[in-house]
């Protein structure tokens, strides 16, 4: 009985725990393949000197390659477990000066000193976001949208390889 029961909470704890993991509000968790991530970086030129922000960062993929790039880097994630998962990670490789996880609504979050925002949302929250940035960035600010468009922007590049669920698209703030 004792075994049993102990079984029953196990099964519980990681039913909530891998919920938790991979469902967000603004779209489920799909982790990027490292060249996709290469792509993004390529793709919007991060270098030294460049802010970018990551918005549902997940566990900090985008955040750590902008960083190891020079970039100061923020991932914008409100699920706890994954921001926890990522802060660990960049501690570990002592890149937590330069690259850094905060738990945060998007819609709430200050975006305005970006120069590069990275977007792995859905359709829906990307058409919600849009006028925040519009609002928010700066002109010549660099917009990466994988998957999703965001409607009535001009694409400055487009890479068709992309991912299973659609391409990668960058946009300049005018």
């Amino acid at each position: 009985m004792v075994y049993i029961s102990i079984l029953i909470v196990v099964f519980v704890v990681f039913y909530f725990v891998k919920r938790d993991f991979f469902y967000g509000n603004n779209a489920p968790y799909v982790p990027s393949d490292a060249d996709v991530v290469e792509r993004v970086m390529e793709m919007a030129e991060v270098k030294k000197g460049d802010v970018v922000y990551d918005l549902g960062a997940g566990d900090g993929r985008f955040v750590l390659a902008a960083a190891m790039k020079g970039a100061s880097a923020v991932g914008v994630e409100l699920n706890l477990l994954r921001s926890i998962y990522a802060r660990v990670w960049f501690r570990i490789l002592r890149i937590d000066k330069t690259a850094k996880i905060i738990r945060q609504d998007i819609f709430k979050t200050d975006l305005s000193k970006a120069t590069v925002v990275i977007c792995y949302l859905l359709q829906e929250t990307n058409d919600a976001l849009q006028k925040k940035l519009e609002k928010e960035l700066k002109p010549g600010t660099k917009v990466i949208s994988i998957a999703f468009k965001f409607a009535g922007w001009k694409e400055v590049k487009f890479d068709g390889r992309g991912v299973v669920y659609g391409p990668i698209r960058m946009y300049e703030i005018e």
